[in-house]
């Protein structure tokens, strides 16, 4: 199984585009744009989760820079939530 990030995504895309584009690649068992709570707009990123990691792999070979609306988008492999790299705070005013 391997999880997949998107990022750069146009904000018209929805979870079921992820889920049709990733699928010719092989089996998706997970696609979901992440929206924002509030306004309930895309925040241009996504994740795809694939049965197979060699079909994942593919798909990110095939996919990482590929035009999408107008937009190259940035496909690689997911990172756990434990090794990503923690925002900085900003200030508060």
């Amino acid at each position: 199984m391997i999880n997949i990030f998107i990022a750069n995504l146009d904000w018209g895309v929805t979870s079921e585009d992820l889920e049709q584009t990733f699928s010719t690649f092989g089996k998706v068992t997970y696609a979901h744009v992440v929206y924002d709570r509030k306004t309930k707009r895309s925040m241009g990123y996504g994740y795809v989760e694939m049965e197979n990691s060699e079909e994942g792999i593919n798909a990110i070979q095939a996919l990482n820079g590929l035009p999408v609306n107008g937009r190259p988008i940035d496909v690689k492999v997911a990172s756990p939530k434990g090794n990503r790299p923690k925002k900085k705070a900003e200030p508060k005013k």
